[in-house]
């Protein structure tokens, strides 16, 4: 009898080392995910922010060479082609829609051909203007002009901290682990998946927002749109539905809750409470905030 009950001792202790073993493992996998994520999220803000003031030097370096060809009555077509190219990049690049890959080489390539072809049209200039007093008082009004343009960019440098302050969209919220509950009557809660229409009262959707160091700890308002199985937003002004604005246009919102962002891998839970009841189908959950989507998930009613 004694054997028997150190043998079970002896299997308890060994079961409890494992389960520690495994609870260890998954607390140090956690943060070196979250430590990864705020490295590359700080690589990306700095590239981000260089490349910015990279386009934006760029820029005032073809206002530049505009002014001065079309001052020497030289072609400004392709010097006009490439700031638009330049502009759409830029747009592009704040929008998190584009990678620059060498681009920024080529603009600089384009800006060293073009200063050859500008000082080879000033030679041709100069000779014309050594003949006529006319062409001398142009010469005087374009030196006027360049003057100006590059007071312009004397400005560049004490703009760069304006520029990484623009960098919002590395700085907006992010919702990961967003998770959809139904609720009863009854106050019995299911996983959104395949949840019978007559078992759903209310939705709970439960996400964390992450730790940003870039996102200013204080109150953010959280939008979120519940989206039926044809689409449409689902809205109810009598359950504090509204409208709010995304990407420049008004969207609709299902409801909304403010949350006092802590900037510490918070919790967060919103709960709606429909007036009627769920038709079967996928349902989508979109979560926005300051402008941007933050976070989505689903749950589906059968």
């Amino acid at each position: 009898m004694e054997n028997k009950n150190n043998t079970g001792l002896v299997i308890g202790l060994i079961i409890m080392t494992v389960v520690a073993a495994v609870f260890g493992y998954l607390y140090y996998q956690e943060r070196n995910i979250t430590t990864k994520q705020e490295a590359d999220l700080e690589v990306r803000v700095n590239e981000l922010a260089m490349n910015e003031i990279k386009l934006d030097s760029i820029s005032k370096q073809l206002d530049a060479k505009i002014i001065e060809v079309k001052g020497l009555g030289g072609n400004i077509e392709e010097l006009e082609k490439a700031k638009a190219d330049l502009e759409r990049d830029r747009a592009a690049l704040r929008k998190g829609t584009i990678k620059l890959g060498n681009k920024i080489k080529d603009y600089e390539s384009f800006l060293t051909k073009k200063d050859e072809e500008i000082a080879q049209l000033r030679e041709e200039n100069q000779q014309l203007i050594s003949k006529t007093e006319t062409l001398t008082q142009e010469k005087a009004e374009l030196e006027t002009s360049k003057k100006a343009v590059s007071d312009s960019l004397s400005g560049v440098v004490s703009k760069n901290a304006e520029l990484e302050s623009k960098v919002t969209v590395a700085a907006a919220l992010r919702a990961r682990n967003v998770k959809v509950y139904a609720i009863s009557s009854k106050g019995k809660i299911r996983e959104g998946e395949n949840v019978k229409a007559k078992r759903i009262d209310k939705v709970r959707v439960d996400f964390i927002l992450e730790k940003n160091p870039l996102t200013q700890a204080d109150n953010k308002t959280i939008y979120m749109r519940v989206i039926d199985p044809s689409g449409a937003t689902i809205a109810d002004n009598a359950t504090g539905s509204g409208k709010f604005q995304y990407e420049g246009q008004e969207q609709g919102y299902t409801i909304s809750q403010d949350v006092m962002y802590s900037n510490n891998n918070q919790g967060v839970s919103i709960l709606y409470d429909k007036n009627s009841a769920f038709k079967s189908g996928t349902y989508s959950i979109e979560l926005y905030s300051e402008g941007f989507k933050v976070g989505e998930g689903s749950f589906s009613v059968k």
